[in-house]
């Protein structure tokens, strides 16, 4: 998905919902405590389970004033992920992701490097990020987001660095562009929730130490050399 596709989504999201790109850091003392309140609220129990009236409560809000704001729940909630959403697309997931993999490094440490990058950004947007995946089952906007914005522009990125890397013989050339990118997202994916669920079995080293252990997992496998 280019630029283009990308500023025209954006677009059409800011007509439906009346966000402004560009524009964050400028919301009134009382729309950061209503941000701060869904965020808290939609991350604890969900779009369902949530409503304007917890949330302008835990904002200590009227009701009214959500609804001045944001035009609904769902306003809300669009509002709520969509920085997040436009920190991980195109443009902005490519950039980065290029300047990483284009280096002529060793590819233990590029994707060292690039578990680094990448799971950093996550885990400074965590919040937000929990509740734009689990929410994008349900959203037609956010799915499409994930899909059309955030997956697409990372595949066609690793895809033509892979098959770049498999005419030099650095990765196998028998196995499908696919299954390579797939590994290398699940690796990152694995150390997410093994992090964020049961860090004191599955993510007990320092960080560093982890990612170039699941650089090296990912190139070399488990099983001892020969």
């Amino acid at each position: 998905m280019n630029q283009s596709s990308w500023e025209q989504w954006v677009q059409l999201i800011a007509q439906d919902y009346g966000i402004h790109p560009g524009k964050a850091g400028t919301e009134t003392e009382k729309q950061r405590r209503i941000l701060e309140a869904a965020l808290h609220i939609f991350s604890e129990k969900g779009y369902e389970g949530a409503s304007t009236k917890m949330i302008a409560k835990q904002a200590e809000v009227a009701e009214a004033t959500i609804f001045k704001h944001y035009k609904s729940k769902k306003g809300l909630l669009i509002h709520l992920v969509f920085p997040a959403i436009s920190k991980v697309a195109t443009p902005y997931l490519v950039r980065p992701v290029l300047k990483i993999l284009d280096q002529e490094k060793p590819l233990e440490e590029l994707f060292a490097e690039l578990y680094a990058n990448r799971i950093k950004l996550v885990e400074e947007n965590w919040k937000k990020v929990k509740v734009l995946v689990v929410e994008s089952m349900f959203h037609p906007e956010l799915r499409e987001a994930l899909q059309q914005h955030v997956a697409s522009s990372f595949y066609e990125v690793m895809a033509e660095r892979i098959e770049k890397w498999k005419e030099e013989g650095r990765l196998r050339a028998d196995l499908p562009t696919s299954v390579i990118a797939r590994s290398i997202v699940s690796i990152g994916l694995g150390y997410l929730m093994a992090r964020s669920v049961v860090p004191d079995y599955l993510a007990q080293e320092e960080e560093a130490k982890e990612w170039v252990w699941m650089a090296d997992v990912l190139l070399h496998g488990i099983a001892p050399s020969d």
